[in-house]
């Protein structure tokens, strides 16, 4: 028989006994020190892995626990009874400084699996399993408050919002999938040159943006760009990726009112454009798809690209359309490498 002393709590109130434990051959625990003994089987209770020489558990039916320091003891009881592999091997492995190691780089890397790979693919999932009114219900208000803090009316000749509304209408009425898009113009001095994909469908182009294009061809490409945006649904995954919580609520619950509280931050994420790079190389290959779909040369893209990094400037404060983007020049090559 083994003895041992232990703090006896009845999960009920605060208060500490101290009691001793007798450990028998048959498989009985038997707690005196109370009002009255206790008696168990040790089948009846569950006793915590050894780590360290911190205090160990020993949860009884129902609330109750006793607590003990007397690790070296509980493990000759777990080991008389065979029961004390598990717990002799998280001890081993947690008493060894290389385990600990190993365990803590293990940890750090599936944390970063996590963060890298398993948000956005959860993310991915949970949006396209979503109905379209959720981007629509998302960006409504969108476009309203960008007017009111960075856009103002565009200065474009009518002809010339004209030609390219009735460009932008081809492109998407070519879509077979495609959802509601409009396309809009507006003049800002803080973006420049600029493009926006809206998650309800609506594509912002700027004055300044027109005005830098030498060849129709150009806006075609970022037309076609932003347009891949919106197919792949980028603004509403990056919302659900920045807010786990409200991720993990609408995969398991279906729940959509929850992707409500998203929209408060719809405007600063439209303004810095900040897709990752998996995000844009995806828009990059469906705006070369269809630029090779319509005999489209790519270098057009290639083109508007450097003026673009040439008028905005390296070093611009602002919040630009190059800001987040894969490196130019890498975009660059991507377009320029292809036929």
């Amino acid at each position: 028989m083994i003895e041992i002393a232990a703090s006896f709590y009845d999960g009920k109130t605060s208060r500490r006994q101290e009691v001793r434990i007798s450990f028998h051959p048959s498989g009985l625990l038997r707690i005196t020190g109370l009002e009255s003994d206790l008696v168990h089987s040790l089948s009846e209770v569950r006793i915590s892995p050894r780590i360290g020489n911190t205090p160990r558990s020993i949860y009884l039916p129902g609330d109750a626990k006793c607590e003990t320091l007397d690790n070296d003891a509980i493990d000759a009881v777990l080991e008389f009874h065979g029961r004390s592999r598990w717990h002799r091997s998280l001890h081993k492995l947690e008493s060894r400084l290389g385990w600990a190691l190993a365990a803590l780089v293990i940890t750090i890397v599936g944390a970063w699996g996590l963060v890298q790979f398993g948000v956005p693919a959860l993310a991915k999932q949970v949006a396209f399993a979503l109905p379209e009114s959720v981007d629509a219900a998302l960006g409504q208000d969108g476009l309203k408050v960008l007017d009111r803090l960075v856009f103002s009316p565009s200065d474009l000749q009518e002809d010339v919002q004209d030609q390219f509304l009735t460009i932008f209408d081809g492109m998407t009425q070519e879509l077979t999938d495609a959802r509601d898009m409009r396309l809009e113009f507006r003049k800002s001095d803080l973006v420049g040159p600029n493009a926006f994909a809206l998650p309800s469908g609506v594509i912002v182009v700027t004055d300044e943006l027109v005005l830098l294009a030498e060849h129709e061809k150009e806006l075609i490409a970022v037309l076609a760009h932003e347009i891949g945006h919106v197919m792949n649904r980028h603004t509403l995954r990056r919302l659900l990726q920045n807010s786990a919580a409200v991720l993990v609520i609408a995969n398991i619950t279906g729940d959509v009112t929850s992707l409500t509280a998203l929209s408060a931050g719809m405007p600063t994420l439209l303004l810095e454009t900040k897709y990752s790079r998996a995000f844009e190389t995806e828009a990059d290959e469906f705006a070369m798809e269809y630029m090779r779909a319509h005999d489209i040369p790519l270098e057009y893209f290639a083109r508007i690209l450097l003026r673009m990094e040439e008028a905005t400037g390296h070093g611009s404060s602002t919040h630009n359309y190059l800001a987040s983007h894969p490196a130019t020049s890498d975009r660059v090559k991507m377009f320029k490498g292809h036929k």
